[in-house]
């Protein structure tokens, strides 16, 4: 299974949407910031998705975290600030451990993090229209094949 993952669009898609449409994914995971992109993606793709609220989604209404079973495997989503992931992703990783999944989806920092810590994925795909620290737009393709999950970070010019 093929599983998009985005965050922190900021009602700017139409770049990912075009990078989505080659990669055809079969699913999406949104982490927040605006909830609504995640929506208007799924349709175009013709997928479903997952999605948080972020903290600038205002006055939408959503969930601010899910857990999810998809593939085999458990997912966290969820946007990070509650965490405060900027400043260290030690809380998240604890709540990540605490619910047993295979891995955590955040965004909230810009800033891509694909990485394995005891076992456990914490992924954020950065951000699909505002980047940070010189870095490019990005976000997650995340590929499940029985046991199998493998995460790679795509990089494009928004």
């Amino acid at each position: 299974m093929k599983i998009a993952v985005a965050a922190d669009t900021h009602g700017r898609i139409e770049a990912l949407k075009k990078q989505l449409i080659k990669d055809k994914p079969e699913h999406l995971f949104f982490a927040g910031d605006f909830l609504s992109d995640s929506r208007r993606l799924a349709h175009h793709l013709g997928i479903k998705s997952d999605a948080v609220l972020g903290n600038c989604d205002g006055r939408t209404t959503g969930d601010g975290e899910k857990v999810i079973e998809l593939a085999g495997k458990r997912f966290y989503i969820v946007h990070g600030h509650q965490f405060g992931v900027k400043g260290s992703l030690n809380p998240l990783f604890y709540r990540g451990q605490e619910l047993g999944v295979d891995a955590v989806i955040f965004g909230h920092t810009h800033v891509a993090c694909c990485e394995q810590v005891a076992g456990m994925w914490m992924l954020n795909p950065g951000s699909a229209s505002r980047p940070r620290r010189g870095k490019m737009a990005s976000y997650i393709m995340l590929h499940i094949e029985g046991p199998d999950m493998e995460p790679s970070l795509q990089y494009f010019i928004p």
